[in-house]
């Protein structure tokens, strides 16, 4: 109940104020286990991410948020898990991995930071491609576009922007074993994926910067 709610106040709000629109919302899997991945612009990301979704989910969130009594409840209640920030978190990591065996849809945002190195896109982490190698789960790219002018420096109020959103086609990684040996294997995998994602996000710029 909490979960619906909270997704019907976004997303109305979202659609009125930012002028949002979703591209192939279709492709969004009904049902799991899937890990939906997305590029981080900004902590108004899960504004957009409400344009999509069809189903509950499930994603991590800084731990820190877990700290504030009444914030905590709401972010258990709508399928958030806390997740140490830059640390190895193998107890996140393993929630996940539960998530997912029993048939859950997983939102992460593999890039870790919003903010760019030397103008280039930070380099994604494994942890999405480690976890669909060990579920054998598809992975689906989204591209969030706009979140990032919604709260410029020094803003107090969310500007009315153009949000979009965009849904891919499902990916199946090829299939290989999750070891150290393996691990620059895993790393391209997780930056072709992020190529696929930022590539979906260039077509909606493109699209909707002319406007």
């Amino acid at each position: 109940m909490v979960f619906w709610m909270s997704l019907a106040i976004i997303y109305l709000f979202t659609k009125i104020y930012f002028r949002a629109t979703s591209v192939d919302r279709h492709l969004f899997p009904r049902k799991g286990p899937a890990i939906t991945v997305v590029n981080h612009n900004s902590n108004m990301d899960v504004f957009a991410m409400s344009l999509v979704v069809r189903t509950p989910v499930h994603a991590m969130a800084k731990d820190t948020l877990f700290k504030v009594p009444i914030l905590k409840s709401w972010l258990r209640a709508v399928g958030g898990f806390p997740v140490v920030r830059n640390a190895s978190d193998t107890q996140a990591f393993d929630t996940a991995l539960s998530i997912l065996q029993n048939g859950g849809i997983l939102f992460l945002a593999p890039e870790g930071t919003r903010k760019k190195i030397n103008g280039q896109n930070p380099r994604p982490k494994t942890g999405f491609v480690r976890l669909a190698q060990l579920t054998g789960c598809p992975i689906v790219p989204v591209a969030i576009y706009g979140t990032d002018r919604v709260l410029p420096p020094n803003a107090w109020f969310p500007k009315p922007v153009k949000i979009a959103v965009k849904v891919g086609a499902p990916i199946l990684l090829e299939k290989t074993e999750v070891t150290i040996e393996n691990k620059d294997k895993l790393q391209k995998q997780a930056d072709e994926v992020m190529e696929i994602i930022y590539g979906m996000q260039q077509e909606l710029r493109t699209q909707y910067e002319k406007k």
